[in-house]
């Protein structure tokens, strides 16, 4: 599973673990899961303004798929992954 708040993957007996314990925020930097999309996107956007390789690749991610109720961008994705790839 993906998590937008640090740009980490989490496998998912990490992801079982830490429910068991009753924790059901990011196991890696605790920030509380986003209950909207715009916080998902507030959250990526954050990361790509600190210029994270990732966060642009899952925006440019987002942007191809329609995702959390952006509008379909080919062409900002594509800058998007440009980006990430630099």
């Amino acid at each position: 599973s993906f998590r937008e708040c640090c740009m980490k993957s989490v496998c998912n007996g990490c992801l079982l673990a830490a429910c068991k314990r009753g924790m059901w925020d990011c196991p890696f930097c605790r920030t509380p899961s986003p209950s909207e999309d715009s916080q998902t996107i507030a959250m990526v956007q954050a990361r790509v303004d600190k210029g994270d390789p990732v966060a642009f690749f899952s925006l440019g991610t987002n942007y191809i798929g329609g995702l959390y109720g952006m509008v379909k961008d080919v062409t900002r994705a594509i800058e998007l992954y440009e980006r990430a790839a630099e």
